[in-house]
């Protein structure tokens, strides 16, 4: 859009909030920014002028860890998300049944089993139950565990006693899902639409992690053709789970659609019991999780991304997991050097002291889930015990440790919305009380989780994330001032404004509409 000087707001600098400050935007990026006095000078007098009052301004928001696709393409899927039990959630897939084709698969999504009064899964003999003529394939809200009929079982060419498949047996049932159920076409027309609610939300960059092997896997090149469009509203850095080919090294783009690098998964859930424990599970003796590979495939997979220039991202939830993260980084680290661009462990959601100082010796980047704590509370403490309580979702104690860590959505699992994440990393709250409110942060302590630190993990620090002079022209106005630190406040501010490289993505201004309009 044309040059803009925003004055009257409350400008969030890095450290903390500051009044009497302005924004001149210029050219798709920060022309000046400090003392109102000061940027006014730098503003030429045609300049339009967006006076506020007091209300917050914000670098735009980074969605550092997101099944961007996935995501979109379960929005115009059953959610069953809202499902209070099993009976309930059988109730719904029959009715999605009812209004589609015979040969449609239903794909339900975003069950959450922990909550259910039955206290366990769903089975094939459920499914098999309702005698609808239609395959089924669901999965739990996790994104790690799959539940097939007899009929998806068979058009897939799988044996399931129970039809529960966890984590990579499910390929060829979402194999088989996916050709049924969504064109490229569908696809693109899904994913423009989210973008659009990121934007509308205050993302103007997502992290999108693909992940081929559980069926969520990320396409740079709809991306690329909805930018083309001018219908792309927020930078994408993507992570694959397998390596690029021909060979791409990590920031390869152009600003807006970009490689990042390797997604490693190295166990799977804790609600489903997947994720890797160093004991075993409280509330299942017989069950420890499982890491999805063996240390020298995790070495391989290291050293071929550091050749190659590629920065990797290792999914850690269960202590196990995370001892092998930081055993094979540390080993290549060795072997090679520290890299120029830290390696990602993401979730850390059970780190033990031990762990969370020897991440810190390392230098890698964390990447962590708010919205976990609300939604995981209850089921954590019955999946790890009440000696192991204390390792788990230790946000505060992984910052006091020195680490650079970025928050995330982690979308389909749970909520797009940085607001209420902020909030959760403040209050720590959910319908069972507080969870270990040791481990709550200050606004000011979380606010870079969501501007300037996923911009430094990615290697791009001076680019965005910042209201200074130099940066990307990547704002946010809010409708209210949040400086006060009030996380009900937090949670209820909504953007008035969103600016991507300058250009207006969400709101309205002057009587014009933002491009998602």
């Amino acid at each position: 859009m044309d040059n803009l000087l925003i004055t009257g707001g409350t400008l969030w600098k890095g450290e903390g909030f500051a009044s009497g400050e302005a924004l001149f935007i210029a050219g798709g990026v920060i022309a000046a920014s400090g003392p109102e006095e000061a940027v006014r000078r730098s503003a030429p007098s045609s300049c339009r002028l967006l006076k506020l009052s007091g209300e917050s301004v914000l670098p735009g928001i980074t969605d550092g860890h997101i099944h961007l696709a996935a995501w979109a393409k379960q929005r115009t899927l059953l959610d069953l998300s809202a499902a209070a039990s099993l009976a309930e959630a059988l109730a719904m897939v029959s009715a999605e049944a009812d209004r589609l084709p015979s040969e449609r698969w239903v794909r339900g999504w975003g069950y959450n089993d922990t909550r259910w009064p039955e206290g366990r899964s769903i089975t094939r003999q459920d499914l098999d139950g309702l005698g609808i003529p239609n395959p089924v394939l669901l999965q739990r809200i996790c994104t790690h565990i799959n539940i097939a009929d007899s009929k998806a079982l068979a058009l897939s060419g799988l044996e399931s006693g129970d039809g529960i498949l966890e984590e990579r047996d499910a390929i060829p049932a979402l194999e088989a899902m996916e050709r049924n159920v969504f064109s490229r076409r569908e696809v693109k027309k899904a994913l423009k639409e989210a973008l659009f609610e990121l934007a509308s939300r205050g993302v103007t960059c997502a992290h999108p992690c693909g992940a081929d092997d559980y069926g969520m896997e990320e396409d740079l090149s709809i991306y690329s053709e909805l930018k083309g469009e001018n219908a792309l509203p927020l930078r994408i850095f993507t992570y694959h789970d397998r390596q690029a080919h021909p060979p791409l090294p990590s920031g390869f783009g152009d600003g807006w659609v970009n490689y990042q690098g390797l997604k490693i998964y190295l166990d799977g859930s804790l609600g489903g019991r997947t994720a890797a424990l160093s004991a075993p599970y409280a509330d299942d003796k017989s069950e420890e999780g499982r890491l999805n590979w063996t240390d020298g495939k995790v070495l391989r997979l290291l050293r071929e991304a550091r050749e190659r220039g590629v920065q990797t991202m290792l999914h850690a939830i269960g202590d196990r997991a995370l001892d092998q993260a930081l055993r094979c980084v540390g080993q290549v680290y060795e072997e090679l050097g520290r890299p120029s661009l830290p390696d990602r462990i993401n979730h850390v959601m059970v780190a033990r002291p031990d762990q969370r100082r020897r991440l810190a010796e390392l230098g890698v980047y964390c990447d962590i889930q708010p919205a976990f704590v609300p939604s995981d509370m209850n089921m954590a403490e019955n999946r790890l015990g009440e000696d192991r309580l204390p390792w788990a979702y230790s946000w505060k104690s992984l910052l006091d440790e020195g680490l650079v860590m970025a928050a995330s959505s982690d979308a389909p699992v749970e909520s797009v919305n940085p607001q209420e994440s902020i909030a959760h990393l403040m209050e720590r709250s959910g319908p069972q009380g507080v969870f270990r409110p040791e481990e709550r942060l200050s606004l000011e302590e979380a606010m870079p989780l969501f501007t300037s630190n996923p911009w430094k993990m990615i290697g791009r620090e001076s680019f965005s994330g910042r209201l200074e002079s130099g940066c990307a022209a990547d704002v946010v106005v809010l409708d209210r001032d949040i400086s006060p630190g009030d996380a009900q406040a937090v949670r209820e501010a909504r953007p008035k404004l969103v600016f991507a490289g300058g250009v207006l993505t969400a709101g309205e201004l002057d009587g014009r509409a933002g491009m998602g309009a």
